[in-house]
């Protein structure tokens, strides 16, 4: 079964898998190098000092997609109807205030 395999065909699945790879661990690679540069600017390692973290419930839009994530709709059923839902876990807002900020930046009376 194996012995029709070119070499070329054998790097391909290497440089393949090597891509998805990639594509798979670069968000988590982006939020540690994200996080090291904030940390040594003295920022929140969260938010960036914007002392606001979005949603991961809706993305920061605070509505959801009745259909779900992945449902195809044409332009003309977007026209004729809006099928969202207002976000549940955020209170409709988008985003949340950042805990780590929170902690840090108490108000004098505490």
């Amino acid at each position: 079964m194996l012995e029709h395999i070119t070499a070329s065909e054998v790097a391909g699945y290497g440089v393949g898998a090597l891509l998805l790879c990639a594509t798979i661990s670069a968000p988590k690679i982006d939020s540690f190098i994200s996080a090291s540069q904030r940390s040594s600017l003295g920022m929140c390692k969260r938010c960036g000092d914007l002392r606001l973290i979005a949603c991961s419930n809706c993305k920061g839009s605070g509505s959801l997609r009745q259909d779900g994530v992945f449902s195809l709709i044409t332009s003309d059923e977007v026209k004729s109807k809006t099928s969202s839902l207002s976000c549940n876990k955020c209170g409709a807002r988008g985003h949340f205030p950042c805990p780590e900020c929170s902690k840090l930046r108490r108000p004098k009376g505490f």
